[in-house]
């Protein structure tokens, strides 16, 4: 009878049931052992701080790792120097392990070791004092009382993860502080949170401060945190164990006095109570506690290691793995000795269905009206059972029950037997994942599923995603990347994987033959990477096997451009110059693109070697003139060299244009050798490289009128454009008496507006007066004596020619009304 299992503690029952009857031989009296949560591996190690009896199985220290049912998963020798502060599993099943020297190595469930990082110099030098290791990161405590934090294990998988040194503590212990991590998702700051217990005093110290957060208290010695990161568990140095809450509002907590002289290792049975264990007496004990005088207490025959759930404690001795939980109230109401509720009388009245007792049928009447609660009640209880024969009497009640339900919504019960069916797969005693129903709900499917190809159990994960109808491609993928690295021939191999995976969709041939050539079968790989359909997953992995070819075809197929450019830059970054071209030119579309790229990145190394073998000409004689052009000018042998060189090239086209460009260079080099002896005879480095306007332009700003005429004259300089530049430079220069002269030595070719232009960009409008009447044009003559604010005269110069819009111009302008008046005087007369 299950009741006869219970044992009520306070006011809640709880059960200890055994689940495994263990297959390991291990004797935990010489071993250190760490369970993973949520029902997962337990990693051993020869404990070296005792005194062990050698023999041929224990000679050399092992790292084992087995399945909560203590089938081993695998070994591994361990370097006996490499001295351990800290052993413990984090998230998706991996194991930590802390070493002195201050590295950290990960291991997977099989002893491969996937990464490994250093905490620093400074945590080296300084040495670990002690090291706690959480779901995600670690806290170091060094001999120099400093701590220091890892924020993620995960990033260092990325590369990008950290330390970080916390906040100096607060006073210098006298002993050893005792401490306990809360982690970020419990946390108000979102930061991982420390509980030190210094001096008698409980501090909180997070990534930028540390607060009091409990004064006058006794020595902590250990100290845990519950799941649910609410409750923190602390045993002082006078045997009491303390229940506190860990957002700092305890004022009266729940306390239990053991008397004990030495602390017990802590473990917290879900979030409901803690237990306590000494292992080091004669006969190891257990203390369980919960609140007031809610305790209880468990003698052992033989040593355990404890494993804290979310809803419970696993306890693991050497040959039995036990849970201990507080029982759920649904099965208490069915269950419990003398019990009448409706889900009771349910369970009854099946097995009276089953033996064909008329008294069945008394049963269902009696509890008709609550007949849908007992329903559901045989459902949830079901579920919390691990007995395989009570889950089916539990469910067949409430199958039963339903029976007599009309619009019954039985998704609750289709729900429920899938779970138990998924949970009785991997609780087999040869998987050893004993997972509770709140376990399962918590990590969801998805994590189970992962957690099952972690451990190469493909077929199962594969059954239950097709079980629950959810996408079973990850499964498939992880199977075929393991398979790779086992000895099957390459030829058998690829036919196995493709017969399998051909046809299911959502599978990414690309990522397993990146794995099949991580593990040195490139042509398996190559072969595999045929079937992948998407290009843009099929190219990189070829680049990166060396299929340069290969890829270019596939990029180019798939039209991606893109893709192509990325094959264009790995090749070139990997192959001689000879073979990159040779491979490029056999394809026009990768040819055009390359040439487009090189545009794009102004390589004109290569494009030069490109047009050098399509026999370019004009082609090269752009390079070597837009090699002229960006080199420096102070390097005028290397310019007058490259233009010489696209003048060649330019006279070796037939095209009309290009003979014509190569005159317009020649022209260039003699400006250039003028400007390259301009600046030996004024000391002026600036000339080389700019063009003729501006060596005029600068010529006059540096009162050299003669050489500035020189050049204009030798290189043939337009009328126009000469007194354009002239004009600015003088008023620039503010040489009004010059820019007056110079107006005056002949009709001016551009007129004078741009004289009047100049004189007000330089805010001069007395100058501007002096050639505004020289502009023949009436309409610019009259806007730029508005401009400066005469309006008279421009009203006295649109009278004269009796335009009436161009009065009415001023007069919108105008803003004296003496002159308004005029204005309107003036447009009278017109009108007349």
């Amino acid at each position: 009878m299950i009741a006869a299992q219970w044992k009520i503690i306070g006011n809640s029952t709880y059960i200890k049931k055994e689940i495994y009857s263990m297959s390991w031989d291990v004797d935990l009296k010489q071993q250190v052992s760490v369970g993973s949560p949520f029902a997962g591996p337990i990693a051993v190690m020869r404990d070296s701080s005792k005194f062990v009896e050698m023999n041929s199985q224990n000679m050399k220290p092992y790292l084992k790792i087995f399945t909560a049912s203590g089938e081993l998963i695998s070994q591994m020798i361990w370097d006996s120097s490499k001295n351990i502060v800290a052993m413990d599993w984090i998230e998706k099943e991996r194991l930590v392990i802390v070493l002195q020297n201050a590295t950290v190595l990960i291991f997977n469930v099989f002893c491969e070791q996937m990464t490994q990082f250093s905490l620093g110099d400074i945590v080296r030098e300084e040495e670990i004092l002690e090291c706690k290791i959480w779901s995600d990161g670690i806290v170091v405590l060094t001999s120099a009382s400093q701590l220091y934090s890892v924020p993620s294990i995960n990033d260092f998988f990325v590369e990008s993860g950290r330390v970080i040194r916390l906040p100096p503590l607060p006073e210098e212990p006298k002993a050893r502080p005792e401490w306990a991590i809360l982690e970020p998702q419990f946390s108000l700051s979102q930061s991982i949170e420390i509980f030190m217990s210094i001096n008698g005093t409980l501090y909180l110290i997070d990534e930028d401060k540390v607060e009091s957060q409990l004064e006058a208290i006794e020595p902590i010695q250990k100290m845990v945190v519950s799941p649910c990161g609410k409750k923190l568990a602390c045993f002082d140095t006078k045997g009491t164990l303390l229940i506190l809450k860990t957002d700092g509002s305890t004022t009266n907590p729940d306390r239990m006095d053991t008397k004990a002289t030495k602390s017990p290792v802590l473990k917290w049975c879900g979030s409901d109570g803690v237990m306590m264990y000494w292992d080091s007496i004669k006969d190891p004990i257990l203390f369980y506690f919960s609140k007031g005088d809610s305790w209880a207490k468990f003698t052992l025959d033989q040593p355990v290691s404890l494993v804290t759930e979310i809803d419970g404690l696993r306890i693991v001795s050497d040959t039995t793995s036990e849970f201990f939980h507080k029982v759920s109230d649904v099965t208490i109401d069915i269950f419990k000795i003398g019990t009448t509720s409706p889900a009771s009388i349910l369970y009854d009245a099946t097995d009276h269905f089953i033996s064909k007792s008329p008294q069945a049928d008394e049963s269902i009447r009696s509890i008709n009206d609550q007949l849908e609660d007992a329903v559901n009640d045989c459902i949830l209880a079901a579920g919390f059972e691990f007995n395989g024969g009570e889950q089916s009497k539990l469910l067949k009640a409430a199958s039963f029950g339903k029976c007599f339900l009309e619009n019954y919504n039985p998704s609750q019960f289709v729900t429920m037997c899938r779970s138990l069916r998924v949970l009785n797969a991997v609780r087999h005693h040869e998987i050893g994942i004993p997972l509770s129903i709140k376990q399962y709900y918590d990590i969801g499917v998805e994590e189970l599923i992962d957690r099952l190809i972690s451990r190469r159990k493909h077929l199962l994960a594969w059954r239950i995603c097709d079980y629950l109808k959810i996408k079973s491609d990850v499964v498939l993928n992880h199977w075929a990347c393991t398979k790779v690295r086992t000895d099957i021939p390459d030829q058998e191999l690829g036919k196995i994987i493709i017969k399998k995976l051909e046809s299911v969709p959502g599978i990414s041939f690309a990522n397993i033959a990146s794995a099949a050539y991580l593990a040195g079968r490139s042509k398996l790989a190559t072969k595999l990477l045929e079937y992948e359909p998407k290009a843009a997953e099929q190219v990189p992995p070829l680049i990166k096997m060396g299929e340069s070819g290969l890829a270019l075809n596939k990029a180019i197929e798939s039209g991606d451009t893109d893709l192509v450019y990325l094959v264009l830059l790995a090749m070139q970054r990997s192959l001689p110059l000879a073979d990159f071209l040779e491979l490029t030119f056999s394809k026009v579309v990768a040819l055009d693109l390359l040439i487009s790229m090189c545009k794009q990145k102004n390589d004109l190394s290569l494009l030069r070697e490109i047009y050098h073998i399509k026999d370019q000409s004009k082609e090269m004689g752009n390079i070597y003139l837009q090699e002229a052009l960006c080199s420096h000018p102070s390097q005028l042998d290397q310019r007058i060299k490259a233009y010489n060189k696209s003048i060649e090239h330019y006279h070796l086209s037939k095209d009309k244009d290009d003979i014509v460009t190569s005159k317009f260079i020649d022209d260039q080099i003699k400006l250039e050798m003028l400007q390259k002896e301009l600046e030996s005879n004024l000391q002026d480095d600036s000339f080389v490289g700019i063009s003729i306007n501006d060596t005029i332009y600068k010529l006059i700003t540096m009162n050299q009128p003669k050489k500035a005429q020189s050049i204009r004259s030798e290189f043939k300089v337009p009328d126009k454009r000469f007194w354009w530049i002239k004009i600015k430079a003088l008023s620039i220069m503010g040489d009004w008496d010059e820019l007056m002269k110079f107006s005056k030595e002949k009709k001016s070719p551009i007129g004078y507006e741009p004289f009047v232009e100049v004189c007000l960009d330089q805010k001069n409008q007395i100058e501007a007066l002096k050639y505004i009447p020289k502009i023949t044009d009436i309409l610019p003559k009259i806007q730029f004596y508005i401009q400066i604010g005469y309006f008279r005269e421009a009203a006295d110069i649109a009278f004269k020619e009796k335009n009436f819009d161009l009065l009415n111009l001023v007069s919108r302008k105008c803003t004296n009304n003496e002159i308004l008046n005029i204005i309107e005087q003036m447009k009278s007369q017109i009108r007349r």
